[in-house]
């Protein structure tokens, strides 16, 4: 906030009382809701007499009434309208202290955005007023928080049509960007955007008020939506409401790839009470309202407004199934029959598995209940008596594939999240040499990546190569070994699944940049430090949806390091330019270092706040071996190096080009197909349509094949390609 003291002028009393003055009108436009005639005269000044909203709201401002007084005079046109909506509803301690340029500078950047944006002319005045002009959304500290918000967010949302559509894309990328997350250890709830920014953390209030300031900066209106406790007593949540031809929904930093009206907690919000003040479901108001917005961190405070909209949640939830997280989704006679029968199922032998049928009410709850029923097939799945031996080699901290085996330590580091432990997965150096100086640069690389105490928690996993060979960490064996090892820790690790990072040096270095574009639906993100590709084994065509990295020095020759790494990077940065908003990836080129010492002992930090996409809407895979059959939502039985598939989903419109393919398979569910619509496919050019139905056996059948709950489909749909 920009402190401007005032310069010194006679009280208003006196100068009214003056002959020298002229009495005239203000000359102020004022909302529409005032209703007052404006009285003003051309080259006159603006008058000292105020209409009573306005005259109410500057007594209240103490000492701080010139400076307000000064920015209805200073601003400009249809500004002024917008100046005196603020005043007018300011909370009384902003009316004491809120000073004249932080005012006018936000009306200023408020009007620009509404002009520069193709939703601005669109958006009716009271909601701009409300829900773009506002410079808060309740009681969290006053920034100057628009021009730096503007600045960030105008280049990404540039090519956008709709208000929805921006909101959509920045809460895909901000919080990534400005290296933002959910934690609990924020220092306070209801943080502004600055206090978020500077600590790299906050809980659902802090990042609903981020996004909802980010909308704004780009003229979408947007304001706070929350529960000061959910019916079941389960605790309080708070998010984002977006105005796009009406009120939409989204979980800051929760994005959906569907779009917006989604989320975790839409189940449970059908459950609000209207009539109940502690169940019921508020949106903020900067206007004052009958309706106070409950703030769970300042339960006595009165003057931050809202409006109830418990009734468009329970609509919504009414209208239609919804797929709810967790058994509250199904009935518990649904939740022990089905638990009943996938515990039947996983307890099977492989033969009488290849004969089994489900209830075909199954699959109808499957298709309402998506995510409650893949819930409980994990619970199965996990406890099912067929793991005998992964769980073995976890006890003796090994994993094996076929006749490979690598050892590896594990540790943990802080404090447990609330969805399981994020892994970060280290591999060492040295390659071609003796076992002894592997062995001890494995023991270095398990206390290289340095510990961070700043997050919230992890472990950490330095993995032993199979063997001392050259490219102990880069050949086919290497990606199904790695697989397994994650297989091992999302079964008894505790292990978050879309929070695996991969990372090594030199050596190990070479093993990331080999397994990153092999396997990227396996990582949150991957690093690699002094390294490079090596001739046809990867594609960079495949880190669409991943973040990667790769750090070299800049002496680093041997081997064609630097220039290899060199090309890599021109060829990501064309695809970037062919590709908006995907790969993630970057190159990282250290001057004056060579092939020792690089400055990446703190990646963990950096790559922490990233979770992996595990069913992105749009995926490429360039078949590299004959090894990797599965990608993503596609699969293949027989993979031959060469093939290519290019697909993206939208609006149940499946896009496919091929290459080199015989028959390959799309894994669905209801994360990237609205099963209710019919499927539009069309592959290379001849497009057909299908109903498209999901199957409990095909989740199942998918889990024990992938091993990874967010990896198991609902639905497979076996194609041919293109075979030149």
């Amino acid at each position: 906030m920009v402190s401007v003291r005032a310069a010194f002028r006679p009280p208003l009393e006196m100068a009214m009382m003056t002959n020298a003055i002229v009495r005239v009108s203000l000359g102020l436009a004022l909302l529409a809701a005032f209703s007052i005639p404006l009285l003003t005269r051309a080259g006159e000044e603006k008058a000292k007499s105020w209409p009573k909203e306005i005259e109410k709201a500057l007594r209240q401002a103490g000492d701080n009434r010139a400076e307000l007084e000064k920015a209805l005079k200073a601003a400009p046109g249809e500004q002024s309208k917008g100046m005196a909506f603020l005043i007018a509803n300011m909370p009384p301690r902003d009316l004491r202290s809120l000073r004249c340029d932080f005012l006018l500078s936000n009306v200023e950047l408020a009007y620009k955005a509404r002009k520069q944006f193709p939703w601005g002319a669109k958006i009716p005045e009271a909601i701009f007023l409300n829900d773009v002009l506002a410079y808060a959304n309740v009681d969290e500290a006053r920034d100057s928080w628009r021009k730096e918000l503007y600045e960030l967010c105008a280049p990404l949302v540039k090519e956008s049509k709709t208000s929805g559509e921006a909101a959509r894309r920045l809460n895909e990328t901000i919080f990534p960007k400005l290296k933002v997350r959910y934690s609990r250890e924020r220092k306070q709830p209801h943080q502004s955007p600055k206090e978020t920014i500077a600590q790299g953390k906050a809980t659902c209030t802090g990042l609903s008020i981020l996004l909802s300031d980010a909308c704004r900066s780009v003229g979408v209106p947007a304001r706070l939506a929350g529960t000061p406790l959910w019916a079941d007593k389960s605790g309080n949540h708070t998010w984002v409401e977006i105005w796009d031809e009406g009120w939409h929904f989204a979980g800051a930093a929760e994005p959906d790839s569907k779009g917006l009206d989604r989320g975790w907690f839409t189940g449970i919000a059908a459950k609000a009470q209207k009539d109940s003040p502690r169940h019921a479901i508020y949106a903020s108001s900067f206007r004052r309202t009958e309706v106070l917005f409950p703030l769970v961190w300042a339960p006595d405070q009165k003057d931050v407004f809202a409006e109830n909209v418990t009734d468009r949640y329970a609509r919504a939830e009414a209208a239609k199934p919804t797929k709810e997280e967790g058994k509250a989704a199904l009935t518990r006679e649904q939740t022990e029959r089905i638990e009943k029968a996938v515990t039947a199922y996983f307890a099977s032998g492989a033969e009488e598995r290849k004969k089994w049928g489900f209830d075909v009410s199954f699959d109808r709850l499957l298709a309402q209940r998506e995510e409650a029923v893949r819930r409980l097939v994990w619970k199965a799945y996990v406890t099912a008596p067929i793991h005998d031996k992964i769980k073995k080699d976890f006890e003796q901290n090994q994993v094996r594939f076929d006749k490979y085996t690598s050892a590896y330590t594990i540790r943990k580091v802080g404090k447990r999240p609330a969805k399981g432990w994020p892994l970060f997965i280290a591999m060492h150096g040295g390659g071609g040499a003796p076992k002894e100086v592997n062995d001890s640069q494995w023991r270095i690389m398990q206390i290289y990546y340095r510990d961070q105490p700043s997050v919230t928690g992890y472990q950490y996993l330095a993995l032993r190569a199979p063997n001392d060979t050259w490219n102990g960490f880069y050949d086919d064996y290497v990606p199904p070994l790695l697989a397994n090892l994650i297989r091992q820790f999302l079964l008894f690790g505790d292990v978050d699944a879309d929070k695996v990072y991969l990372m090594g040096y030199s050596h190990g270095g070479y093993g990331a940049f080999f397994l990153g574009p092999k396997i990227p639906d396996r990582f949150a993100a991957v690093h690699s430090s002094a390294a490079a590709p090596t001739d046809g084994a990867i594609s960079p065509r495949t880190l669409r949806n991943t973040r990667f990295t790769f750090m070299i020095g800049e002496n680093d020759n041997a081997y064609g390091r630097r220039e290899r790494c060199e090309a890599f990077n021109k060829q990501i940065e064309k695809l970037k330019g062919e590709n908006k908003d995907n790969y993630p990836v970057q190159m990282e080129l250290k001057k004056g270092f060579g092939h020792g010492g690089l400055p990446d002992r703190d990646k963990i930090k950096e790559m922490y706040p990233f979770a992996r996409k595990a069913a992105p809407s749009h995926v490429t895979w360039d078949l590299t071996d004959a090894v990797v059959d599965h990608f993503y939502w596609l699969s293949v039985s027989h993979p031959v190096k060469g093939g290519s598939i290019d697909a993206a989903i939208r609006d149940n419109r499946i896009d496919l080009k091929t290459s080199k393919i015989d028959a390959f398979c799309l894994n669905l569910d209801g994360r990237n197909l609205d099963f209710g619509k019919a499927a539009r496919i069309v592959l290379d050019g001849k497009e057909k349509s299908l109903r498209l139905e999901p199957s409990l056996r095909t989740l199942c059948e998918s889990l024990l094949e992938r091993g990874d709950p967010q990896l198991a489909y609902t639905c497979r749909i076996e194609l041919n390609g293109a075979k030149k």
